[in-house]
């Protein structure tokens, strides 16, 4: 029997998984983000290794025959990061690849087509016979459109507006301040630079439950993140040369598409407007299955 390590590295947390040759998952572990270009390149290894050796403790003495790996920003730097894995020293072969690729992968199972990301950032990715396309995946200073990250901004941006007296009354006023905790506005504005991504990102929620009570400004916000992560889809089918008239499947995963009814109805619909007759479902298996899947795949042709 041979055996695969496959790791989904993001900016969160990182998920490391043992299975078999046959894609049987045998362990699995959890650790901090890994993120190859926003998180710091030391914290990533350590992280990395971290959730390595939490997976190999629970599976004593067997071999690693193949490490499958989709790292978060890990493109056009795949051999960095092969590179360091190899120096770990813990199996035959490393494959790298993108987290999107192996969340592809999983979320249809093997089957070509688009997914369409949104956790903290947002990202698509596609495959069609040879093609391959991107769209989005920008980072939070330059895009991320429809993520929790531009949410949880909009949302507290709306907030400070009513609180100035500058934009509409909402309820995300009082959900800030839940958020956060009451006080003055300026000392929990500094917490909020303090970690700004993490903190700015949480409150998305909050924008989703104002939304769920009928609140007009947080429902925009949800309306134009759900035409924003349309948007991606769109643009990767496009990009792959999909017509109104074809059909293909996209997948949708990510924290934020949990608000099922008010960001994934109108996701869906802006979509069907474009390609009528696209199979719009959500992913089917998490991304280190994908990764998994990958690695089977390999093996098998060895």
């Amino acid at each position: 029997m041979r055996y695969m390590l496959a790791i989904d590295g993001g900016g969160t947390k990182t998920e490391v998984a043992v299975a078999t040759e046959t894609g049987e998952i045998i362990s699995r572990s959890y650790s901090g983000p890994s993120n190859w270009t926003t998180t710091p390149r030391k914290i990533a290894q350590e992280n990395m290794i971290e959730g390595i050796e939490s997976a190999l403790k629970q599976v004593p003495g067997i071999k690693i025959d193949l490490i499958t790996a989709g790292v978060a920003g890990a493109a056009r730097k795949e051999w960095e990061l092969k590179e360091f894995l190899e120096s770990l020293n813990i199996a035959k072969e490393v494959i790298v690849t993108t987290d999107a690729h192996i969340a592809l992968v999983g979320a249809l199972l093997g089957m070509e087509g688009i997914i369409v990301i949104a956790g903290t950032g947002s990202i698509s990715y596609g495959r069609r016979d040879d093609r391959e396309r991107r769209t989005g995946g920008w980072g939070y200073l330059l895009g991320d459109e429809g993520s929790a990250y531009d949410v949880g901004r909009r949302g507290m941006m709306a907030a400070l507006k009513a609180y100035d007296g500058r934009g509409e009354k909402t309820l995300l006023l009082d959900m800030f301040y839940e958020y956060l905790g009451q006080g003055d506005v300026e000392a929990l504005i500094r917490i909020i630079y303090e970690r700004p991504k993490d903190i700015i990102s949480g409150f998305a929620r909050y924008v989703v439950r104002s939304g769920e009570m009928g609140d007009m400004v947080a429902l925009d916000i949800l309306n134009t993140a759900s035409y924003e992560l349309s948007l991606l889809g769109i643009s990767t089918a496009e990009g792959l040369g999909y017509q109104r008239e074809n059909r293909f499947n996209l997948a949708y995963t990510g924290g934020f598409f949990k608000a099922k009814d008010i960001v994934v109805e109108p996701f869906v619909n802006f979509i069907k407007e474009k390609f009528p007759d696209a199979s719009i479902f959500p992913a089917k298996a998490e991304p280190v299955v994908g990764a998994i899947i990958l690695g089977k795949e390999h093996l098998g042709r060895r």
